[in-house]
């Protein structure tokens, strides 16, 4: 068979693997925690290539094809030692018609991600910072073509299964200015999956408690699926967010 592409919208809004946070450090006492819990949105162009099919999402058929979307994040930081745990749900659906055939599309896909952070700078949430721990996917991707003339479907494709990867990472955190913050990081994973990685660029302005950001970010995921077939989801484009801190 020859290889051919799918080119479609789909939906695109979220999933983020641990979203930099710049919260104020001036909210926690001398030995207490600053704590921000984060909800936010990804305007990514998402593609999917398995086998030989390719399936791309275009952010702007978002109200259209997104069927159900979770997307939170909660960071806890010391003086020296922090944590986040960042969860995406994203649900995306969508059917095309083609003279001959209507393609039938479908993705859902849960990420989590857990790591501790160790924080060397003199101050919270501030330099440069190591973090690792645990990244988990699952992801459940359909594709059916089923032909105009009553019949068997034409292609009957897809994945479905879950993955446990190590996670490691680092990001570098410096002051603009009093309330402005930009955040540039990077981070690899590898375990069950054949590998990840994401890079990201953000800036935040904090105002007592209120954290905005805004940025950009590129996550791509090479999975195998049960029957060691390849599939490689790519996730690209801004994100903005409001955070809380308490």
């Amino acid at each position: 068979m020859q290889p051919t592409t799918i080119r479609r919208l789909l939906a695109g809004a979220a999933l983020a693997a641990s979203f930099p946070l710049m919260a104020a450090p001036a909210l926690a006492d001398d030995d207490g925690l600053d704590w921000m819990l984060v909800s936010y949105v990804w305007g990514a162009d998402l593609t999917i290539d398995a086998r030989d099919e390719s399936a791309g999402v275009d952010f702007s058929d978002l109200v259209n094809n997104l069927e159900v979307g979770f997307l939170g994040h909660l960071e806890v930081q010391g003086d020296d030692f922090g944590g986040f745990t960042d969860i995406v749900f994203l649900g995306v659906g969508t059917t095309e018609n083609r003279p001959n055939f209507t393609i039938d599309v479908d993705n859902d896909t849960l990420l989590v991600d857990a790591a501790l952070v160790w924080s060397p700078g003199e101050e919270r949430l501030t330099g440069f910072e190591l973090f690792g721990g645990l990244r988990y996917l699952s992801n459940d991707f359909q594709i059916v073509a089923d032909p105009v003339a009553p019949g068997p479907p034409d292609l009957v494709g897809g994945s479905d299964s879950s993955y446990a990867d190590a996670l490691l990472g680092a990001r570098y955190i410096f002051p603009v200015s009093e309330h402005w913050r930009v955040t540039l990081r990077g981070d690899v994973s590898g375990g069950d999956t054949e590998g990840s990685f994401s890079v990201s660029a953000h800036a935040g302005y904090t105002t007592g408690r209120h954290t905005f950001l805004a940025g950009y970010r590129h996550l791509e995921i090479d999975l195998l699926s049960g029957s060691d077939e390849d599939l490689t989801v790519e996730m690209s484009g801004p994100m903005i967010a409001y955070g809380f801190s308490f």
